[in-house]
């Protein structure tokens, strides 16, 4: 169209060029000529501003780099990563995509560090018997990393927690380990305990007693006789360990009372709250009992 409109411009108007007659075939000569005079002033144009825009990219880019490679530094790699992405827009290079995967290892080696630590912490509070804690830091590693070790260990230490809100009763001494037919490890499973929750119990002749544990701010009162009746043979709160005073002239039973246990059953159970009965605790099984929780205030 512009052409044509050109070709008419020369063809039509003689004034413009005088009495000269170019005729057609100049007339195309001379349209062709100012054609590529001006695709050579537009690819120039287009070629400047190209090259400003790669200017301005490879600026970005080095700028992204010099950023990414300072997070890099400061071990902050989720930054870091983020920012070679944003290199990489703008120059997709070989050195952007591999701080990209060494930014991704040293995060995930950071993060088995972390979820490690976490159970390390988690595992020595459980050795504590600080079962609420071990419980808070189980689940921080669980959130880290869906594993079956926090989970059990999750489970396992609402199990202890629960247990270590009743009153433990043995038929053997309690103690801070287990041996045949002389002593129960203290809340542990055996076949000679019972672990007794809060409550009242009218009779308690299905409890043979010669080892009681309770823990702390728990409070136990023992009767002579069924329904709460009788004698009070026992009102201690805890944290305690009662042995039968039956059991006092032998000399392994002595040893036990007077040990110093093993880990954090020491911390709970020093023997300044260890004790022998005031009577042969197998005659307490005739009475009855009342378990309760003491609030601190």
């Amino acid at each position: 169209m512009r052409k044509a409109l050109l070709l008419f411009v020369l063809l039509g108007s003689p004034a413009a060029f005088g009495q000269f007659n170019i005729g057609v075939q100049g007339a195309y000569q001379i349209i062709n000529a100012v054609s590529s005079l001006g695709r050579e002033a537009v690819s120039a144009a287009e070629f400047k501003k190209f090259k400003k825009e790669q200017q301005a990219h490879e600026a970005e880019y080095m700028t992204a780099i010099q950023v990414a490679d300072s997070l890099f530094i400061k071990e902050k790699y989720t930054e870091a990563s983020e920012q070679y992405t944003v290199a990489l827009r703008f120059r997709n290079e070989e050195y952007a995509i591999n701080q990209i995967a060494r930014c991704n290892t040293e995060s995930a080696r950071i993060t088995l560090r972390k979820y490690e630590a976490l159970l390390d912490t988690a595992d020595v509070a459980y050795m504590q018997l600080n079962y609420d804690s071990a419980i808070k830091y189980y689940s921080a590693a669980l959130e880290i990393r869906d594993e079956e070790y926090p989970r059990a260990k999750i489970d396992l230490a609402r199990i202890r927690l629960e247990r270590w809100k009743t009153v433990h009763i043995s038929s053997l001494l309690i103690s801070d380990s287990s041996i045949n037919e002389l002593s129960s490890q203290a809340y542990s499973t055996d076949s000679y305990s019972n672990f007794i929750p809060q409550g009242k119990y009218p009779t308690i002749n299905q409890y043979y007693m010669d080892g009681i544990a309770i823990p702390d701010s728990t409070h136990l009162i023992i009767y002579s006789e069924p329904n709460f009746k009788g004698k009070v043979l026992l009102d201690i709160v805890g944290p305690a360990i009662i042995s039968n005073s039956s059991k006092k002239n032998d000399l392994a039973s002595r040893e036990i009372q007077s040990k110093t246990f093993k880990g954090a059953l020491q911390r709970v159970f020093p023997q300044s709250v260890r004790s022998w009965s005031a009577s042969d605790m197998h005659e307490w099984a005739k009475g009855s009992m009342e378990i309760r929780r003491e609030v601190q205030e």
